[in-house]
């Protein structure tokens, strides 16, 4: 990577567009205002671990938790992208032939230059920004806003799942001592994760808005349920089911890109997908991923940092 130009707002154009797939998952099942709660609280843990870690490289042992944790979350979103997929198909076949045909890009995007995934993920993040913007264009005016001031999916897991979305910026770390230092790069970087935070509410607060907390409490993957609401057809609901494999396969690169370059990358969505193909993230409860993204970054602040 060091004959390779990025740029902190490429790893950080990444971190949004690659959170807007957990964000995705959140919106109908988790309340709007825990999860502004979260982007605040996430944005102040991300100034801490900058300022702690700087760009230097992350302690081995760190290094090696921040490897192993990245594969369970690709292999996550792996699983949740496939089964959204299977789902929006209305098939019931086994998912694994999606799952392999998903590692497939991050396989050839992590055996090429890094460089180059993060220079397509700016290309993905207008895709999706469009695709944002026209979810709150259509959706806004068919809010019922007392479905919004209802209360919903409860405060812990509506904060877990905040911590889950905003702890997409943490896999920024273990590469970020290969760029030169940069403080506006890192306060931009800062803007970045905290509009994250703002559009997942929003996403989550709009969703229930065209639902009811009540109504997507039942439903698999209410965002895109809303989102077929707003062309008064299923065909939008699998437009936006589609266009949103952007984001998932971004926040399954950036885990990926976290084990390094020149193929370890590509070795990274393969572990995952071994992963995802055994069902290991079926059997985790769910507050584990989050959890385990806060074990993490308080680990960062704590451990020495590295060499170099």
């Amino acid at each position: 990577m060091n004959s390779e130009k990025l740029s902190p707002r490429q790893l950080w154009v990444a971190v949004t567009t690659g959170g807007l797939s957990a964000g995705a998952a959140a919106a109908g099942r988790t309340d709007w205002r825990w999860l502004l709660l979260a982007a605040v609280l996430g944005t102040a843990m991300g100034w801490l671990l900058l300022w702690r870690v700087g760009h230097r490289p992350l302690h081995p042992v760190l290094k090696g938790l921040y490897c192993a944790w990245a594969v369970v979350l690709m292999a996550d979103v792996m699983k949740r992208t496939a089964d959204r997929i299977q789902q929006t198909a209305g098939n019931g076949e086994n998912v694994s032939w999606l799952l392999v045909l998903l590692v497939i890009p991050l396989a050839w995007m992590g055996w090429g230059k890094a460089a180059a995934f993060f220079r397509a993920v700016e290309i993905f993040w207008l895709a999706a920004l469009v695709t944002v913007a026209a979810i709150f264009l259509l959706g806004v005016p068919r809010v019922d806003w007392q479905w919004v001031l209802e209360p919903a999916g409860g405060w812990r897991n509506s904060l877990l799942a905040g911590v889950l979305t905003m702890s997409t910026g943490l896999f920024v770390l273990p590469i970020l001592y290969k760029l030169e230092p940069d403080l506006n790069g890192d306060r931009r970087g800062l803007a970045w994760l905290g509009a994250l935070g703002l559009i997942s509410a929003a996403l989550a607060a709009v969703t229930a808005g065209l639902l009811s907390p009540a109504v997507a409490a039942e439903l698999d993957g209410p965002f895109f349920a809303a989102a077929g609401l707003l062309g008064d057809s299923a065909r939008l609901e699998g437009l936006v089911s589609g266009l949103w494999l952007l984001p998932d396969l971004t926040l399954a690169g950036l885990l990926a890109h976290s084990w390094g370059i020149q193929r370890w990358s590509a070795l990274a969505a393969a572990v995952a997908l071994g992963l995802a193909l055994f069902g290991v993230t079926d059997v985790l409860p769910k507050a584990v991923l989050p959890l385990g993204c806060l074990t993490l970054a308080i680990l960062t602040a704590v451990f020495p940092k590295g060499r170099g």
